[in-house]
């Protein structure tokens, strides 16, 4: 599957910002350097490690079978400039609503994987999974490499790398699936 571009112009008209609908951005967290609390963030990040190693490190078996697309924490996620591009856009939520809305993923435990979209496209693949990197491959396009978080057994999210060009943004930092 090629990567869908939306391009659209601010309000102010000065310089436009494109959407990538196949990848997801990271967002980069603060760092703060307070000597007083290093002991103790190291600490609270030590333990974590282990907790959140043991979240992003699903078996393949948790994979198998269909997922569909959850809408709401996907754009709860959203960047909150993108959330009221959104709003404002029905070019854009026309894209959301057929490239989005009613998506389903299918991994089959012979590595099959099928992309499904609401209004009838289809794209067929392969996946594997190496650690929490997911990495799919459908016919004709270049692999996608993603980070898969399970919430739980019944939902997951995937996060891909973002882009250096600030006028270039990811339309959902998470995309949400809930098992069907």
């Amino acid at each position: 599957m090629g990567v869908l571009i939306v391009t659209l112009n601010k309000l102010s008209g000065i310089k436009p910002v494109t959407y990538y609908f196949t990848k997801i951005d990271i967002k980069m967290m603060n760092r703060h350097n307070y000597s007083n609390y290093f002991l103790i963030l190291a600490t609270i990040a030590l333990i974590s490690c282990f907790s959140v190693k043991a979240q992003q490190d699903p078996t393949p078996e948790l994979l198998y079978g269909t997922w569909v697309f959850n809408q709401t924490p996907s754009i709860n996620t959203m960047d909150v400039a993108i959330q009221q591009d959104l709003q404002n856009s029905p070019e854009l939520q026309q894209h959301v609503a057929t490239f989005y809305t009613g998506r389903q993923l299918y991994f089959g435990q012979d590595g099959t994987f099928i992309i499904s979209f609401s209004n009838g496209m289809q794209f067929n693949g392969q996946w594997s999974l190496q650690g929490s990197n997911l990495t799919t491959v459908t016919n004709g396009s270049p692999s996608a490499t993603q980070t898969i978080v399970f919430s739980d057994n019944q939902n997951f999210y995937l996060v891909s790398p973002g882009y250096s060009d600030p006028d270039t943004k990811l339309l959902f930092s998470q995309l949400h699936f809930i098992k069907n």
